[in-house]
């Protein structure tokens, strides 16, 4: 490109969110880029946001009333000068160097014209959760398979005028869905080019729209807005759309599960025909459910050998799912004390400490058969020991030097994790490694 810094627009969307927008103003400022134009529609807040507005002059102000969301952004799009689009909701924030980095990737004249980056969740404080938003692109119909995982990291794409001259603008009539509504038809045309860098957070708190409904509501609103892009009955992506989905709606898995359970009750009543039915069954349904649920457990050890080696080869040659991907970054507890790949957590000192002591429970047969656990104590190396045998443990790990009483950090990083979804298809996407009892200084 010719030009180093060609011009962006920003467009935001604003309705009482004062409590929020300084912040997702900073950090546009903090962006230092040399070609900015950030336009900001608001649909008459009576919050204190427009005061707030009016402290930046850099900003492109429409304080009117409006229909929502949709509505203020094509307001602001018609407005928009830049070589590059994007828009940002008021509670959400860019990340540093974002811009630059959207400007060295994206071209206007030749491509690519659809730009997507990483984007993570922070809370109501600004605080990161330790969770990302699942960032994958692999063509148009992923993009309608909604019901397989995720959907577009919105504040973290970024476009030319081009691409919304050829398929926008946004639906006015649409209230919750309207991104996803918008990228299913950027993905009929042009391809997300994928940066693999964190360019945007996305606020979670009570009042942001993504609270107020549930994840099933979500999803089944996503399906309606997906059907509007299936095509023809006659064509062959339409039917390939609608097998997808009633494969999802027979929930194969979650029924192969339930079929189990019958048939480990039955057998345990020794109504063993029963049993043997119900296990077929469930077997048909999902038989990488069945390999893992009746065959593995049961294995000898030199058969679970041969068997950790093919799920090894397994590991290996899949890739990571953009919703496993998601969790890596995380390293507080889960709420069900299962602990992902790397575990930070403040442990106190009631006096001077000599050795530290983690009791768990791990479940080997769906790691490598061991576990090795290395801890460090704030950020110095304290030792590291294996897990051999699954269930419960306890390691004890001498003190290099006496710690003052207080509060101290203690990370403890685990050599492999498994995701729970591999293996009971039960959409846990969650990297673990094992579940914490107990974590103290003696």
């Amino acid at each position: 490109m010719n030009e180093k810094w060609p011009s962006i627009s920003i467009v935001t969307p604003s309705f009482n969110q004062g409590k929020y927008i300084s912040s997702m103003i900073e950090s546009v400022l903090s962006q230092d880029y040399p070609n900015l134009e950030h336009i900001v529609v608001d649909g008459g807040s009576t919050d204190g946001t427009l005061e707030i507005l009016n402290g930046y002059p850099h900003l492109k102000v429409i304080s009117e009333s409006d229909h929502g969301q949709a509505e203020a952004i094509n307001k602001g799009f018609r407005l928009a000068t830049g070589k590059i689009w994007s828009f940002l909701n008021s509670d959400d924030t860019l990340l540093p160097g974002a811009l630059k980095r959207v400007a060295q990737e994206i071209d206007p004249r030749k491509g690519p014209h659809i730009v997507m980056g990483r984007c993570r969740f922070i809370d109501e404080y600004g605080r990161f959760t330790g969770i990302e938003h699942p960032s994958h692109f692999e063509n148009h119909r992923r993009v309608l398979e909604i019901w397989k995982g995720h959907m577009l990291p919105q504040p973290a794409i970024f476009w030319t005028p081009e691409v919304w001259k050829a398929c926008g603008p946004m639906d006015e009539g649409l209230k919750f869905t309207l991104d996803y509504d918008l990228f299913c038809r950027f993905s009929q045309k042009y391809r997300f080019h994928f940066i693999d860098e964190l360019l945007a957070a996305y606020r979670l708190h009570s009042e942001s729209k993504t609270e107020q409904w549930t994840e099933m509501q979500r999803l089944e609103d996503g399906i309606r807005i997906s059907r509007r892009y299936w095509g023809s009955p006659f064509s062959a992506m339409y039917w390939q759309l609608t097998f997808s989905l009633a494969w999802y709606r027979l929930n194969r898995v979650g029924r192969a599960r339930a079929l189990f359970y019958e048939a480990e009750d039955a057998w345990q009543r020794r109504a063993i025909f029963q049993a043997l039915s119900y296990g077929l069954m469930a077997g048909i349904l999902a038989p990488e459910v069945a390999f893992y649920v009746t065959i593995y457990p049961r294995a000898t050890d030199f058969s679970k050998k041969v068997l950790r080696r093919l799920a090894d080869r397994r590991r290996q040659m899949r890739s990571v799912s953009p919703q496993t991907a998601a969790y890596f970054d995380r390293t507080q507890l889960w709420d069900d004390r299962w602990a992902g790949p790397r575990l930070l957590v403040t442990c106190e000192a009631n006096h001077d400490a000599h050795d530290l002591f983690i009791q768990g429970w791990s479940d080997l047969k769906y790691l490598n058969g061991s576990l090795s656990l290395t801890v460090l104590v704030d950020g110095r190396w304290v030792g590291q020991q294996k897990i051999n045998t699954r269930g419960d443990f306890c390691l004890e790990f001498p003190l290099p030097t006496r710690l003052q009483a207080g509060a101290h950090t203690v990370e403890v990083q685990s050599s492999d994790w498994f995701v729970p979804h591999d293996f009971a298809r039960n959409r846990d996407y969650r990297p673990l490694s094992f579940r914490m009892e107990e974590i103290r200084f003696q």
